[in-house]
C-alpha cells in the first residue's frame, strides 16, 4: 500500500513557522503531492500562511482544489493575492472569480473590480492568460461599466484619453480609468486581437445579452463544482413525510466496519456514529452525498459560496436535519441509525428532518428569491418559474432509495 506523507494541520504549522534547519529539511522532503492535500486541510487562515511563510508555496498552489485556493486568496486578503493568482492555474483563477464575486447568481461589481486589481498586480502575462480564461461576455461587461469607448472624430486625440489614437477612453472615475489603462495597455502590449476585441465589444454588444451569457456559463461551472442550480437545491426543502419513506427489507451493518478517520465535522455527531457503521468505501460515498446537501443549502439559503463561514454554516445545518431523520426514523421503525443511513439518500433524510423541524426550513420559495431579483440591474432572469411555486408542497411520494444524491465538490 501506498505510503501517504500527509501531516496533521498543527504539525505542518509547526514546520513552517519554525526556524530550524532540520524542520525546514523536513518539508523539502514531503512528496508535493501529499503536501498539498496536507494544506488543503488546514484552516483558510492557516494555509494562506503556510503558502507565504513556505518556500514551496508557490509549487503547492496550483495543487489545491478550486475552493481551498479560493479560501486562501480570500484568508490572505485579495489586495495581497496577486503572487498567489500569479502562480493558479487558470481553473483555479476563473473558479475563485465564480465563487467570491456572483451573489445568487448576480455579478457583484465591486469584487470583480477587487479581482481585477489583483490579476494586474499579479502581472502582465498572468493577465493577459485571463483574457482567455474569463469569458470574453464578462470582459465586456466590466469594461462598459468602466468606460465609454468611442472612434475619435479628426484632431480628437489630443482632446480625449486614447491608447492608439483612433479610440477614446471617457471613464467613469479615476480608479475605473486606471484599471481600464491597465486591462487595455496590457492587451496592446501582450495580446493586440484582444485588444480590439475588447474595445470592439464594448461600443457594440448588448449589455443584457454579455450578462445572461456570463451568468449562464458562471451557473454551468458551479455545478460542476457541485453547487447545483437554483431550482434543484430548492428541492432539499420539499416536505418529505416520514411515512413516504419506506425501507428495504433486510438490515444493514450492525458492526462497525469503517476503518476510515471522521471527517472533523462529524466527530462526536450522531452521524457520525452511524457513518462508522458502514463499509469505508460506501461511508465516503455517503458523506460524499452529506456535503452535496450542504452545497445545496449554501445555494437555496443565498449564503456567499467562497466565505469558509458558508461550509461551515451549510454543513451545520445538513447535519442537524439529516440527524433529526435519524433519530425519527430509527424510532419509528425499530432500525439502526447506520441502518437507516445505509438505506435512505442524505438529502431526502434532510428533507424529512426538515419537516419534522420548521427552524430548520427555509422561509422563502424558489419564486419569491427570483422575484426579489428583479429590482436589481444586474439581475439576469435565465430561469423560468412556474405560476404555482411547488418548493414547499408535499410530494407525497414514497422514497425507497430515491434518485441519485446531489455531489459535492471540495469545500474547502
Amino acid at each position: 500500500m501506498a505510503h501517504d506523507a500527509r501531516r496533521s494541520p498543527a504539525d505542518l504549522l509547526a514546520l513552517v513557522r519554525s526556524t530550524a534547519p532540520g524542520d525546514r529539511k523536513q518539508l523539502e522532503t514531503l512528496p508535493l503531492d501529499d503536501l498539498a492535500r496536507s494544506v488543503a486541510t488546514l484552516a483558510p487562515c492557516d494555509r494562506a500562511d503556510f503558502l507565504e511563510r513556505s518556500p514551496r508555496g508557490p509549487e503547492v498552489v496550483p495543487l489545491l482544489p478550486e475552493t481551498a485556493f479560493t479560501s486562501a486568496v480570500l484568508a490572505t486578503g485579495i489586495e495581497h493575492a496577486g503572487w498567489l493568482l500569479e502562480h493558479a492555474t487558470a481553473d483555479q483563477r476563473v473558479a475563485a472569480l465564480d465563487l467570491d464575486c456572483w451573489q445568487n447568481h448576480r455579478p457583484d461589481p465591486e469584487r470583480f473590480d477587487e479581482w481585477i486589481d489583483a490579476l494586474i498586480d499579479a502581472g502582465p502575462e498572468t493577465l493577459a492568460r485571463a483574457f482567455d480564461e474569463l469569458d470574453f461576455e464578462l470582459w465586456i461587461v466590466l469594461l462598459q461599466r468602466m468606460a465609454d469607448f468611442r472612434f475619435l472624430a479628426r484632431g480628437e486625440w489630443a482632446d480625449v484619453p486614447t491608447l492608439d489614437g483612433l479610440v477614446g477612453i471617457e471613464a467613469r472615475s479615476s480608479e475605473a480609468e486606471e484599471r481600464v489603462r491597465q486591462i487595455l495597455g496590457t492587451a496592446v502590449a501582450e495580446s493586440p486581437e484582444h485588444y480590439w476585441q475588447f474595445v470592439l465589444g464594448a461600443m457594440n454588444e448588448s449589455a443584457l445579452a454579455c450578462q445572461e451569457a456570463a451568468t449562464a456559463k458562471q451557473r454551468g461551472r458551479l455545478v460542476e463544482l457541485g453547487f447545483p442550480e437554483r431550482g434543484q437545491a430548492m428541492g432539499v426543502y420539499r416536505p418529505l413525510a416520514l411515512d413516504a419513506i419506506q425501507l428495504a427489507v433486510g438490515h444493514g451493518p450492525t458492526e462497525s466496519t469503517s476503518q476510515g478517520a471522521l471527517a472533523a465535522p462529524l466527530q462526536g455527531t450522531l452521524l457520525g456514529s452511524a457513518l462508522a457503521g458502514l463499509p469505508q468505501d460506501r461511508a465516503a460515498e455517503v458523506f460524499a452525498d452529506v456535503l452535496g446537501v450542504a452545497n445545496a443549502l449554501a445555494v437555496a439559503d443565498e449564503l456567499p459560496l467562497a466565505e469558509p463561514e458558508s461550509v461551515t454554516r451549510s454543513l451545520e445545518k445538513a447535519i442537524a436535519g439529516i440527524e433529526h431523520a435519524l433519530v425519527a426514523l430509527t424510532e419509528a421503525r425499530a432500525r439502526s441509525t447506520t441502518d437507516v443511513l445505509a438505506h435512505v439518500a442524505p438529502a431526502h433524510l434532510f428533507r424529512a428532518g426538515a419537516t419534522l423541524d420548521p427552524a430548520l426550513r427555509t422561509t422563502k420559495t424558489r419564486g419569491e428569491l427570483d422575484r426579489e431579483a428583479d429590482t436589481d440591474p444586474w439581475a439576469v432572469p435565465t430561469e423560468t418559474v412556474a405560476e404555482s411555486d411547488q418548493t414547499l408542497v408535499d410530494d407525497g411520494a414514497e422514497i425507497e432509495h430515491g434518485p441519485t444524491p446531489l455531489r459535492s465538490g471540495d469545500l474547502r
